[in-house]
């Protein structure tokens, strides 16, 4: 049970572990070890890691430091918000339709499809 309910929601749940770890785990101003080769490389204008730390500052709020570090730091964050919630809609939708008691669940358009 517990895993046909991970299998259902795993996408969500990493999408939402991925932002938790950007919000906790992430400090900008720290020099911390690294997976980025272009750190490694001593490189430190990386669009990636600019814009790991814009996600950082967007999410505490801090909007003009998230636009200094990398301008689609915000829009990021937004996508993954919308695309959390949609995942969270629509399996909540799908396992509407499998309640018990008969009832059907949404209505269907033509074909039996949404």
């Amino acid at each position: 049970m517990f895993t046909s309910w991970l299998y259902r929601n795993n996408e969500w749940l990493i999408w939402t572990a991925a932002l938790l770890w950007i919000y906790f785990g992430i400090q900008p101003d720290a020099h911390q070890q690294s997976l980025c080769i272009f750190h490694w490389l001593g490189v430190n204008a990386c669009p990636g890691c600019g814009l790991g730390r814009s996600m950082h500052a967007a999410l505490h709020g801090q909007w003009g430091i998230s636009w200094h570090y990398h301008w689609f730091g915000l829009p990021a964050v937004l996508i993954i918000f919308t695309r959390i919630l949609s995942l969270i809609i629509t399996n909540k939708i799908c396992l509407h339709g499998q309640l018990p008691d008969g009832f059907s669940g949404p209505s269907t358009g033509r074909n039996g499809r949404f």
